[in-house]
């Protein structure tokens, strides 16, 4: 099959949206397990184009749940502590 110099390569108009899509892949991949969120559900949507773009500022913004379960532990501790 022959191009028209009319017709750009497919490929060639993908090229920029996957060079993108694969540091944010690995960003949001690495979010994740550093958050203690599901990587496997988080690596999908960050393979979505698009999507990834709006999933990249909430996984930034989200609390990390490991940090949420050490500072319950340590209220839990001094909650259980005697009053001096």
């Amino acid at each position: 099959m022959e191009h028209s110099l009319n017709q750009p390569n497919p490929i060639l108009t993908l090229l920029p949206m996957i060079l993108i899509m694969i540091p944010t892949f690995f960003i949001i991949r690495g979010l994740a397990k550093a958050k203690g969120k599901d990587m496997t559900l988080w690596t999908v949507l960050a393979c979505i184009p698009f999507v990834n773009f709006i999933v990249l500022p909430y996984i930034v913004g989200v609390p990390s749940k490991i940090l949420e379960d050490k500072m319950d532990k340590i209220i839990e501790l001094l909650s259980k502590q005697e009053p001096k």
